[in-house]
Order: structure tokens, then C-alpha cells, then sequence
């Protein structure tokens, strides 16, 4: 095994067990709080701060493909900071599909939440392989934390 091989295998191997330790803790972060409130209204208002730390532990599953920060290189997907009120594929140091590049909206919380929902409803053809959330209280904790960024 050359040394390309061995890096690629460890990093394999090191995505693996990240996505794994993630995957046992979803029941537990999936579950709904009690004190929660189910969905946040659209007020000028900052988020509930209970809402959004919700969505930022959410959030763990999004990480391996989108950063929220400044970081060294590129991710797989855009980053997400300052999603809101963004042009749709209009990072220029990001891939987007061409289907998502052929779109033309701006990322309001109507459209994030069809896309957390499943994307290929919005964008048919797109690329990202994320099947999408089926409880709205999980994606409007999302979308309050995303509007943090």
C-alpha cells in the first residue's frame, strides 16, 4: 500500500466513525424538547435561544459537508454562514450541481425549509444527498440557528 492509499483509507476510515457516532446519537437529538416551542414565528425578534441551540446540535450532521466558518480549502457543500437572504449557488469558491446553478431564487426560510424537508423538491437534480427531515420542529430549529450565522 502506497502512501496515497493509506491516506485515503484513514480518511475514509476517520469520516466513517464520525458519521457513526453521529448516527447513535440521532434518536437522542431528534427527540423532541418539552419546553421547546415548535415553531418559530417571522419576527424581527432574535430566535429563541432554546430553538436555536437545538438547531446547532442538529446541525452536527450538516458539518462534514458544510462549514459555517472560515476555513482552510473547500468542503464538499457551500458554506452556510449567511445562508438567508443569499442567491441560490452564488459562492464562487463552492460546487454547486447544475441544476442548483440554473435556479433563481434568493434562500429564505420558506426555501430552506422545503429544501431541509428534501431537496430534490426544490431543485429536481440536485447533487446533495441529504434525503431531508421530516419533522418541521427539526427543520425550524435548523433555520433559527442558521439565521445566527
Amino acid at each position: 500500500m502506497n502512501v496515497m492509499e493509506i491516506r485515503n483509507t484513514l480518511g475514509a476510515s476517520v469520516l466513517c466513525a464520525v458519521m457513526f457516532i453521529g448516527i447513535t446519537a440521532l434518536p437522542a437529538t431528534l427527540a423532541a424538547d418539552d419546553d421547546a416551542p415548535a415553531r418559530e414565528t417571522a419576527t424581527a425578534e432574535p430566535p429563541d435561544p432554546r430553538l436555536v441551540s437545538r438547531g446547532k446540535r442538529l446541525y452536527v450532521f450538516c458539518r462534514a459537508c458544510h462549514a459555517t466558518e472560515e476555513v482552510k480549502g473547500s468542503k464538499i457543500g457551500p458554506n452556510l454562514a449567511g445562508i438567508l437572504n443569499r442567491p441560490a449557488a452564488s459562492l464562487e469558491d463552492s460546487l454547486y450541481s447544475d441544476a442548483l446553478r440554473q435556479q433563481d431564487f434568493v434562500w429564505d426560510e420558506e426555501k430552506l425549509d422545503t429544501w431541509l424537508l428534501r431537496p430534490a423538491t426544490l431543485v429536481p437534480g440536485t447533487s446533495m444527498a441529504f434525503v431531508g427531515l421530516p419533522q418541521e420542529a427539526n427543520r425550524t430549529a435548523i433555520i433559527a440557528y442558521l439565521k445566527t450565522l
